[in-house]
C-alpha cells in the first residue's frame, strides 16, 4: 500500500557478454534500462559512445513476420481456441523453442510471402484488365479492327465520347468544315463516335470538339475489334480467377500454420528489444553500461543473475541530482485491483503517496450507491465471475468490479431493491405466497425505501462527500508532516480541516441537532482558522499579494461546499436506475397480461430491459464514481505525474509461453 522503494544501479558488462545479459535481465523482468540520452553516465563522461548501428536486418524481418501474420489472417477457419477473452494462444516451453530454433517457420514465411506477392499481382492484373473492359465496353459495337482507323490517308479520324447533351451541337458544328461523325453505341448520358475530316482540318476539328467537352480514346495499344477485345479479356480474367483461387487454397493452407509465425513474430520481436536496448547503451570499446533502475526488493535477484556472469557486475548509485525516478505503486491483494484507477489518473510524483489505499473504500461504496440493486450485484457477479475465468492477461478491472458487485448487493438490501420493485409488483403477494414471504424478507432487511424517504439518500451521499474530502485533507496533512514541511501541514491543511469541521458543527447546533453551547464555540473557533487562513495562505508574497491571496482563499469556502454537493449525483443515479427498473417491470405486467404468448413475452422483456439496465447503470456509477475520485478527492493530497516503471521484459502479442517445468506463465 505505498510506493515501491526504488534503487538505481550501475551494470558493466563486457561486450562479449552483453547480448546475453540483456537477455537474462529481459527474462527477469525487473530491471529498467536507461538509454544514453537518460543515462546520467553519458553526461558525466561524454567521451562514452553508442552502438549507433540500428538492427536493421532485425526491423526488418520482424516487419515480414506481422505483413505475414497479417496477410494470413484472413485466410483462417479455425480461430485455435482464441477468443476475444482469450487472444492468446498457450505454448509450451519446448514447442517455442522448436519453432524459433527450426527452420520450419522462416520456410513458412518465405512461403507466404511468395503466396501473398503471387495474390497481390494477380488481383493488380485483374484490376488493370476491369479498367480496360470498362473503356472497351462502350466500343462494342464498333465492327472496324480498331488498328484501321489510324491508317488513313488523306483523313483523319478521331474517337472519342461526348456528352449526349452536347452531341448534336458538336456534329452540326463540325459538320460546317466538312467533317463527318459515325455513332457506335451509346448509353443515357454518353455517346461514343467517330469523327472523320480532312487532315488538314484535324487541329480545328479537336478545337471544336474540345469546346463541347470531346473526351478522345486511343487504340493505339489494341489489335482487332473492340469485341474481340472484349472477349480476350474476358477470357483473361477467367484465367486469373483460376489462379486466384489456387493461391487462395494455398494461402489458406499456409493459414493452418500461422501459429508458427506468430510464436516468431514474438521472439524476435522480445529479441529486436534487446538488441535496441544495448544500441542505445552508452560503451566503451569493451564495456557496456547500463544504468538502470530496479525495485530495492528485486536488488537480491539482480545480483543473483549476474553472478552467472563473470564479465559483468553492478555497483548501487544514487540518483542525480533533479533526476526523475520511475514509481511502481504495491498493494495489498484486495487493493490491488482498485490500482487501476489510480493508473487512469497517473502515477504519483516520488514525493506523493499512492492513493489506491484510499480510494478503494470509497469507491466500492460509491459504485454500490449508484446501483443500489441487491438483484442486480448478484447478476454481475456471475457474469463477471465467468468472464474472469475465461479473461486472460490483467485481470484487476474485473476483480475490481466484482468487489463492487458486492456493495451492490448491500446497498440493495439496504434500500430494499431486487431488481427494482419486482418483489412486489410481479410476485403473488397473497398471504402464505413466496411473494409474500420474499417481501417480508425485504421489509426486514431494509433500512429505508429511497423512492418515499430520498431526504435519506441525500443525507447519505452528503455525509460520504464530507467525510471523503476531510480524509483528504487529513491524509494530506500527515504527508506533510511526515516530510517534516510543518508550516505547510499547519497553515494549508490543519486551518482547513479545523475551519471547515467548526462550520459542520455550528450549522448542526443552529439546526438543533447539538447543544446551542457548541454553535458558540465552533463559530469562534472558526472565525480563529479563518483568519489564519486568510493571512498564513500567502506566505512570501508582497502585503498586497498575501491580502489577495487571502482573501480568496477564504471565499475557496465555497469551492468545498460545491465539492460536497457534488457529491448528491450518488443519490440520482441511484434513483435513476431504480426508476427504470420500475418502468421495465410495469410494461412487463402489461404485456405478461397478453393472452396465451403474454408470459414468454413478458419474461424476454423482464430479462433483456433489466439486462441493459444493468449494462447502463454500470457505465454510469463507474464513469461518476471515478470523476469523484479524480475531481473533489485527489486534488486534496495526491500529486500525479511520475514516471511509471518500465523494466524490459518479454512482451507476447499472439502467444503466452508455458513452461510446465516450472508451473508458471511468462506472458
Amino acid at each position: 500500500m505505498s510506493i515501491a522503494s526504488m534503487q538505481k544501479v550501475m551494470i558493466a558488462a563486457h561486450r562479449s557478454q552483453a547480448g546475453q545479459l540483456i537477455s537474462a535481465l529481459q527474462d527477469a523482468g525487473i530491471v529498467q534500462i536507461l538509454d544514453a540520452e537518460r543515462a546520467m553516465v553519458s553526461k558525466e563522461w561524454p567521451e562514452l559512445e553508442m552502438e549507433i548501428k540500428r538492427p536493421r536486418e532485425m526491423e526488418e524481418l520482424v516487419g515480414r513476420l506481422d505483413k505475414a501474420v497479417v496477410f494470413l489472417k484472413q485466410y483462417i477457419k479455425d480461430k485455435n481456441g482464441r477468443s476475444v477473452f482469450q487472444p492468446l494462444i498457450e505454448i509450451d516451453k519446448k514447442t517455442y523453442t522448436d519453432i524459433v530454433l527450426g527452420s520450419s517457420a522462416l520456410i513458412l514465411l518465405e512461403n507466404t510471402e511468395q503466396t501473398q506477392s503471387a495474390i497481390e499481382k494477380l488481383n493488380s492484373r485483374a484490376e488493370a484488365i476491369h479498367s480496360e473492359v470498362q473503356k472497351l465496353s462502350v466500343w462494342k459495337d464498333l465492327q472496324t479492327p480498331v488498328e484501321q482507323l489510324g491508317q488513313l490517308n488523306s483523313t483523319v479520324c478521331l474517337a472519342g465520347i461526348l456528352p449526349k447533351q452536347h452531341f448534336n451541337a458538336a456534329v452540326e458544328a463540325v459538320s460546317q468544315i466538312g467533317a463527318a461523325v459515325q455513332v457506335v453505341g451509346g448509353t443515357v448520358t454518353i455517346q461514343p463516335c467517330l469523327v472523320f475530316g480532312m487532315k488538314e482540318s484535324a487541329q480545328e476539328i479537336q478545337k471544336i470538339l474540345r469546346s463541347f467537352e470531346f473526351e478522345a480514346v486511343g487504340f493505339e495499344w489494341l489489335k482487332g475489334t473492340a469485341a474481340e477485345n472484349l472477349s480476350q479479356r474476358q477470357n483473361d480474367l477467367a484465367q486469373i480467377d483460376t489462379k486466384l483461387k489456387e493461391a487462395f487454397k494455398a494461402a489458406g493452407q499456409l493459414a493452418g500454420e500461422k501459429l508458427k509465425l506468430e510464436i516468431l513474430a514474438d521472439h524476435y520481436q522480445n529479441v529486436l528489444v534487446r538488441k535496441q536496448t544495448q544500441a542505445t547503451a552508452p560503451a566503451t570499446e569493451t564495456t557496456l553500461f547500463l544504468e538502470s533502475w530496479v525495485r530495492r526488493k528485486d536488488y537480491p535477484k539482480l545480483v543473483k543473475i549476474l553472478e552467472s556472469f563473470d564479465g559483468a557486475d553492478v555497483v548501487l548509485i544514487g540518483p542525480a541530482e533533479g533526476e526523475e525516478v520511475p514509481v511502481e505503486i504495491e498493494n495489498a491483494s484486495m487493493i490491488r485491483p482498485f490500482e487501476s484507477v489510480t493508473r487512469l489518473y497517473g502515477m504519483p510524483i516520488p514525493s506523493s503517496i499512492d492513493p489506491t489505499v484510499f480510494l478503494a473504500p470509497f469507491f466500492a461504496l460509491f459504485f454500490g450507491l449508484c446501483m443500489t440493486d441487491a438483484g442486480y450485484g448478484v447478476v454481475m457477479i456471475i457474469i463477471l465471475t465467468w468472464i474472469l475465468k475465461k479473461l486472460q492477461g490483467d485481470k484487476k478491472a474485473l476483480w475490481m468490479l466484482i468487489i463492487c458487485s458486492f456493495t451492490t448487493i448491500a446497498s440493495g438490501v439496504i434500500m430494499g431493491s431486487w431488481f427494482a420493485d419486482t418483489i412486489q409488483r410481479l410476485l403473488p403477494q397473497t398471504e402464505g405466497s413466496i411473494g409474500a414471504t420474499l417481501n417480508q424478507w425485504r421489509v426486514r432487511l431494509m433500512l429505508f425505501d429511497p423512492m418515499e424517504k430520498p431526504l435519506i439518500f441525500v443525507g447519505i451521499s452528503l455525509a460520504l462527500g464530507y467525510i471523503q474530502i476531510i480524509f483528504g485533507l487529513f491524509i494530506s496533512f500527515i504527508n506533510l508532516l511526515m516530510r517534516k514541511e510543518y508550516a505547510t501541514a499547519v497553515f494549508d491543511k490543519l486551518t482547513w480541516l479545523i475551519y471547515l469541521n467548526c462550520i459542520l458543527v455550528f450549522a448542526l447546533a443552529k439546526g438543533g441537532l447539538l447543544p446551542p453551547a457548541a454553535a458558540t464555540f465552533a463559530g469562534v473557533l472558526a472565525l480563529i482558522q479563518a483568519g489564519l487562513i486568510f493571512w498564513f495562505t500567502d506566505r512570501s508574497g508582497s502585503m498586497a499579494g498575501r491580502i489577495g491571496n487571502g482573501v480568496f482563499a477564504v471565499f475557496s469556502t465555497v469551492f468545498y461546499l460545491g465539492d460536497i454537493l457534488s457529491y448528491v449525483r450518488l443519490m440520482a443515479l441511484g434513483l435513476v436506475g431504480a426508476g427504470l427498473g420500475m418502468a421495465i417491470n410495469i410494461l412487463t405486467r402489461l404485456l405478461m397480461d397478453i393472452p396465451y404468448v403474454g408470459f414468454v413475452i413478458g419474461m424476454l422483456f423482464f430479462v433483456v430491459g433489466h439486462l441493459v439496465n444493468i449494462g447502463l447503470s454500470m457505465l454510469s456509477a463507474f464513469v461518476h464514481s471515478l470523476r469523484l475520485q479524480f475531481v473533489e478527492f485527489f486534488p486534496k493530497f495526491f500529486v500525479a505525474g511520475g514516471a511509471e516503471f518500465k523494466p524490459l521484459r518479454n512482451d507476447y502479442r499472439h502467444i503466452m509461453v508455458v513452461d510446465h517445468n516450472q508451473s508458471s506463465k511468462e506472458q
